[in-house]
């Protein structure tokens, strides 16, 4: 199979010979095109990884090829996205992806989960936790440094380390049945999310409602739990707002014995669980 660099190459070469450039044509720089197409950059050739086409300046105005430029699936391993919001569309489906985000230092393509229900753009799945079916430890936390592919939201645990590689200027905490959404807010991205001992990341700025069913507590968006009852950056509440000591809906894996109180301060509503409460729970962060 040909590489995208070989192709690339070709595809040039194409446009140099069809006569598509009738001007000097200039070398392939990386990135996004211009603003504008003129006689200052005529003959310029620009490649976007993030669209996979060839842009070509004649002096006037763009004309872009790319049907030689990848032939496999956007999401792909041979062809992964920068982000999920390059999936964005009425055909993106949510899913497992394969994902390489732009950094300054190379990265590895990853797997994660892209969900499109919660926001139209997309959202990167970086953190998961299934209270009561996981028993947790430091490597759980949202700003722990163990990386475990975020790539469904099955029962279980994930994490992804170097959340500040992932794109998107929303955050996004949810809670789920048994892969029903039962709440999801939305805010802006905390500075904070993923970093060293910094529980407060997933703390909501500015939240605001996306979808809550809950029939107690409802229109309060969830925050992280750091009291005597807790663990910080694993347990969550929907109860008193900016009180951070005060109450829980996760376990309280803290006490010994631990008390139980999933779903305390949400209460299902019986279309989700005719067990109202202490049944599975999966809290969930994204990036949007």
């Amino acid at each position: 199979m040909l590489t995208a660099t070989i192709r690339l190459l070709l595809l040039v070469n194409f446009l140099l010979k069809s006569g598509a450039c009738d001007c000097d044509c200039k070398a392939v720089e990386i990135g996004r095109s211009p603003q504008t197409c003129n006689a200052d950059n005529a003959g310029s050739l620009y490649y976007s990884p993030t669209s996979k086409l060839l842009t070509l300046c004649n002096g006037v105005s763009f004309t872009h090829f790319g049907s030689m430029m990848s032939t496999y699936k956007p999401g792909t391993f041979q062809n992964p996205i920068e982000s999920c919001s390059v999936l964005r569309g009425n055909e993106a489906e949510s899913g497992t992806y394969w994902m390489k985000p732009l950094t300054n230092t190379p990265i590895r393509p990853f797997q994660i989960y892209c969900d499109f229900d919660l926001r139209p753009n997309g959202c990167a799945l970086v953190w998961k936790h299934s209270y009561y079916q996981v028993t947790p430890n430091n490597n759980m936390r949202t700003f722990s440094t163990v990386n475990k592919p975020c790539i469904d939201l099955s029962d279980g645990w994930c994490n992804v380390a170097k959340k500040d590689t992932i794109e998107g200027s929303e955050q996004v905490t949810a809670a789920y049945h048994h892969g029903t959404v039962v709440y999801a807010y939305r805010g802006d991205r905390n500075p904070q999310l993923g970093k060293a001992s910094q529980w407060r990341g997933a703390i909501l700025n500015n939240p605001i409602k996306i979808t809550d069913h809950c029939t107690s507590n409802n229109g309060v968006a969830p925050e992280p739990e750091v009291g005597s009852h807790a663990l910080p950056g694993i347990s969550f509440d929907k109860h008193n707002p900016g009180v951070y000591t005060g109450n829980c809906d996760t376990d309280r894996y803290a006490w010994s014995p631990p008390t139980d109180c999933r779903w305390l301060n949400c209460i299902l509503p019986t279309q989700i669980s005719t067990t109202k409460s202490l049944t599975q729970m999966t809290v969930a962060i994204y990036l949007c």
